[in-house]
């Protein structure tokens, strides 16, 4: 089992919750309106970025975890294709164990 925490800017919730839906995700943990400084600045007293970024957090078995990551690469993927810059996204990936 890998635990996947996934930052994005808040306004792509919505598609990034979409996309764990179509991979059969039914549990994860949210955490909302968490500021940071990345590659593309920082989120915080930015008013076209208002609300920051959100990391979510989900245990899942390896195939389940491919499936997600592939869905959010295919989406950005496309956004550059049609000419949109890539999404304020990010994957990472760790081992997990269940203890309780």
């Amino acid at each position: 089992m890998d635990m996947l925490m996934i930052v994005f800017r808040a306004a792509l919730k919505d598609r990034v919750r979409e996309i764990l839906q179509t991979s059969g995700v039914t549990a994860y943990t949210e955490l909302l309106g968490a500021h940071g400084t990345g590659q593309s600045g920082s989120t915080e007293g930015v008013s076209f970025y208002s609300g920051g970024n959100n990391v979510i957090l989900v245990s899942l078995e390896s195939a389940q975890r491919d499936k997600v990551v592939d869905a959010v690469k295919v989406w950005c993927a496309e956004a550059q294709r049609s000419g949109w810059v890539k999404p304020a996204i990010r994957v990472f990936s760790w081992p997990c164990t269940q203890l309780i």
